[in-house]
């Protein structure tokens, strides 16, 4: 009987870059689904995007709609603060991104650009949304491009979500997750990770897809919680709630699995 495929379901800016070197190590390009972002996913033949074995990217849970598979999942999670910073960073570092311009428009000051409501909603819960909304990629082909990347799919449909109901479905999703990473242990993440696939690794994982500097002061991944006052992490904690009840939920789950 053929395996189940391996789903790496990557959220944006949790390091996940560095964890799929390792996930989807053993497999050769053929096996291995070329896209890695909705637009391209949604871009191959119809009939191919359910012949790989291994599929790494940023589709969320719209992926499962297009498989007739029941994959194996790999997830990685991170402190919800640290990675809306992270993205903020992307945005601000990358003129083709969504709220490059409105980021840019307010100065690219981190605090100011929290307290508009367009791009608070856009950065929000980003982890949630990524595992709880099932956005529906075989409707979206099939009304044909241009298509939207996964964080601007799930910006749209998280306005008429239940928050509740959203997060419960993430909390769902990772409990059937076989593997489930976290940003802050990676070594550990790495390392289970690696015994679950059956791979014996010969260093420690690589760093990539590693941030700019501060602009401020130098430091790797450009601007961090440091940056924000009391006031601004408060704020940044206020937009994120459903993000840490379910990063509680990721650690909780990882020290059970220990």
């Amino acid at each position: 009987m053929p395996k189940p495929p391996i789903y790496f379901l990557h959220i944006n800016k949790t390091g996940g870059t560095s964890l799929a070197s390792v996930a989807g190590r053993g497999f050769a390009a053929a096996q291995c689904c070329p896209a890695g972002l909705v637009p391209e996913l949604l871009a191959l033949p119809a009939d191919s995007i359910d012949s790989y074995d291994y599929y790494h990217g940023h589709f969320g849970c719209g992926l499962l709609g297009l498989l007739g598979r029941k994959p194996r999942l790999i997830t990685l999670l991170r402190d919800p603060v640290d990675r809306m910073i992270s993205q903020f960073n992307a945005h601000l570092r990358n003129p083709g991104t969504a709220l490059h311009a409105a980021i840019l428009a307010r100065g690219g000051d981190l605090e100011a650009c929290l307290t508009d409501p367009a791009i608070a909603h856009f950065l929000a819960d980003y982890q949630t949304r990524s595992l709880g909304l099932p956005v529906d990629l075989t409707r979206l082909r099939e009304n044909g491009p241009p298509y939207a990347g996964l964080q601007e799919l799930v910006a749209q449909a998280a306005r008429d979500a239940d928050p509740a109901d959203m997060l419960a479905a993430a909390k769902s999703l990772l409990d059937g997750c076989e593997q489930i990473a976290l940003t802050e242990r990676m070594a550990e993440s790495v390392a289970r990770l690696s015994a679950w696939r059956g791979l014996v690794l010969d260093g420690p994982v690589p760093r990539l897809n590693v941030s700019a500097e501060n602009p401020r002061e130098g430091r790797a991944n450009q601007l961090d919680r440091r940056d924000l006052s009391p006031a601004g992490l408060r704020r940044a904690e206020a937009l994120n709630q459903l993000d840490r009840a379910l990063y509680d939920h990721a650690v909780a789950l990882f020290e059970a699995r220990g």
